[in-house]
């Protein structure tokens, strides 16, 4: 080794030359490279600060379900279900018992009916008939039930209906009573087919 590269070395070692050194065949310095070589390494793991992957994905997905039932929730109690229309209510006592009967014809029931639909009973309780609506010819929609408060004895008036439980009846109201004199009843073909002619069914 030259007196110049010896020069250039020390000039960029960083040990400051008084430091003392000591013989790397000596006992002491055999036993330090030893436990050097010896000694395992770990590898230090630092938290970079970002989240864990596996969380993120597991609350995207608890977001997106929140989101999900919160949507079924706001269209109603199932999915795709429509809120039905709430049931119409008409009274079915009569508005003058006494009152004499015009002759019924569907030009005359066209006159006299605000609403008129076709129905079949589903349940008799007491003075309260329910009915479906199978078809509406006049007013009414989108109900699809209809509650009559027919008082007990009113199917002795004339034109007066013995309401049962799943049969199919033909019923005209105005100003919320229902029509008697042979303007409701119950649905036969004949009595059908006038309501079709009074509504351009």
């Amino acid at each position: 080794m030259t007196d110049e590269l010896r020069e250039k070395l020390a000039r960029i070692d960083p040990m400051h030359p008084g430091v003392p050194t000591r013989s790397v065949t000596a006992g002491s310095s055999r036993q330090l490279l030893e436990t050097i070589m010896s000694t395992g390494t770990r590898e230090r793991t630092e938290s970079s600060g970002a989240p864990n992957r596996t969380w993120t994905l597991a609350v995207a997905a608890l977001a997106a379900l929140v989101v999900a039932i919160g949507g079924i929730i706001a269209l109603g109690d199932g999915a795709g279900e429509t809120p039905q229309a709430a049931a119409i209510e008409l009274n079915a006592g009569g508005e003058d018992a006494l009152a004499s009967c015009i002759q019924f014809s569907p030009e005359e029931l066209a006159r006299v009916a605000e609403l008129a639909f076709e129905g079949t009973v589903t349940a008799v309780d007491g003075p309260e008939v329910t009915l479906t609506v199978n078809e509406w010819f006049k007013g009414g929609e989108p109900a699809t039930e209809v509650v009559l408060n027919a008082p007990l004895g009113m199917e002795a008036l004339i034109g007066g209906i013995a309401f049962q439980v799943g049969e199919q009846y033909l019923i005209s109201a105005q100003d919320g009573n229902v029509n008697y004199c042979g303007f409701s009843g119950p649905s036969t073909p004949e009595y059908r087919a006038a309501f079709e002619t009074a509504f351009g069914a």
